[in-house]
C-alpha cells in the first residue's frame, strides 16, 4: 500500500462527507443501515481509487462511487425480488443479461463462473459463507455477524479476504 496516498484519502474523508453520503444513499436504498454499509464501501472503494491514480475531485468521486454502489445494490435486490417470486433462475438471467450473446460470450461467461466456484471452494468455510450470505442473499455484515458469531469487523475481514481471492483468481 501507499501511505502517501492513504493519508491522502483519509484527509479528504470526514465525518461531514460520510454523513452527507449517508443522507444520499438513505435516499437511494431508503434503508438506514444499507446506506451506512455503502458508505463505509465507498470509503474502501475511494481508498483503492486513490491508490491507483491521482484523484481530482475526491468529493465528486466519492459521491460517484456510492452512486454505484446503490445502483449495483438495486439490481441485486431486483435479481433477488424476481428469484424469490417463484420464476425460472434461468429465465431471470436471460432477462438480465444482454440480449442474445454470441457463443463466444457464453462460453466465457460459464468459464469464468465455473472459475469462480472454484475460488469459492478454496475459500475457509466462514469466508465462503460471508461472501455468499452478503453478495447473493443480501445480508447486512450485522446479520452475518449474528449468524455466524462473529463481529462485525471480522465479517468485513472474512469478505475482503473472499472479494481479494475470487477477484485473483478471475484475473
Amino acid at each position: 500500500m501507499n501511505t502517501r496516498l492513504d493519508k491522502d484519502v483519509n484527509s479528504i474523508w470526514s465525518q461531514s462527507l460520510a454523513d452527507d453520503l449517508f443522507r444520499f444513499l438513505t435516499g437511494r436504498v431508503r434503508c438506514p443501515q444499507i446506506a451506512m454499509e455503502l458508505t463505509h464501501d465507498t470509503y474502501l472503494h475511494l481508498r483503492q481509487a486513490a491508490n491507483r491514480t491521482t484523484l481530482e475531485n475526491e468529493r465528486a468521486m466519492a459521491f460517484r462511487i456510492a452512486m454505484n454502489l446503490a445502483i449495483d445494490h438495486q439490481r441485486k435486490e431486483n435479481l433477488r425480488e424476481k428469484f424469490a417470486s417463484g420464476e425460472d433462475f434461468d429465465a431471470v438471467s436471460v432477462s438480465v443479461a444482454a440480449p442474445e450473446p454470441g457463443p463466444e460470450q457464453v462460453l466465457s461467461q460459464r468459464q469464468r463462473l465455473e472459475t469462480l466456484r472454484k475460488a469459492l471452494d478454496q475459500l475457509p468455510p466462514d469466508a465462503r459463507t460471508s461472501f455468499l450470505l452478503h453478495g447473493v442473499e443480501g445480508l447486512t455484515y450485522a446479520e452475518i455477524a449474528d449468524r455466524l458469531g462473529v463481529s462485525k469487523a471480522q465479517v468485513n475481514k472474512l469478505l475482503a479476504m473472499a472479494m481479494r481471492h475470487c477477484a485473483s483468481q478471475l484475473d
